[in-house]
C-alpha cells in the first residue's frame, strides 16, 4: 500500500494482439484478464446500477487496501486480483468507456479519504 492510504492500478490498456488486459496493482503484482474473463467481468459491471457499482467498488477497494497493508506475498492473491479488477473495471465504466477492448493506457487511483477511484488516461 502507498503511505497515504491509497493505491494505484496501472494498465497499458487493452492489447488486441495479445487478447488481454493487464494491470499492475500498486507496483507489486501484475494481473491479466483474458478476453473471456474480461467480457464476463465487463457484462457484470455494466448490469450494476450506479449505486450497486459504487458500493461494490468501495467494498473491493477497502478489502484490497487491507490485503496490501498485510503484504501481498502472504495475502490471498486471487482475492486481491479480483478486488483490483472490480475497482478497475467500474472506474472504466464511470469514466465513460463503453467497450472493454477500448480501455486506454491509464492509471486508476483510489484514496481512502475520497473513497472513489480517479482515472488518469495517458496521453
Amino acid at each position: 500500500m502507498e503511505s497515504d492510504g491509497s493505491f494505484t492500478l496501472i494498465s497499458p490498456g487493452y492489447r488486441p494482439t495479445a487478447g488481454r488486459l493487464a494491470f499492475t496493482i500498486s507496483a507489486q503484482l501484475v494481473a491479466e484478464m483474458d478476453d473471456d474473463d474480461l467480457a464476463e467481468s465487463w457484462r457484470a459491471a455494466v448490469e450494476l446500477t450506479a449505486r450497486e457499482a459504487a458500493e461494490l467498488s468501495d467494498a473491493a477497494a477497502l478489502n484490497l487496501m487491507e490485503l496490501l497493508e498485510e503484504g501481498l506475498p502472504t495475502a490471498d492473491l486471487p482475492v486481491a486480483v479480483a478486488d483490483a479488477a472490480v475497482v478497475f473495471l467500474i472506474a472504466m465504466k464511470r469514466h465513460g468507456i463503453s467497450d472493454p477492448k477500448r480501455i486506454p493506457a491509464c492509471a486508476v487511483m483510489w484514496n481512502l479519504h475520497a473513497e472513489r477511484a480517479r482515472v488518469h488516461v495517458a496521453s
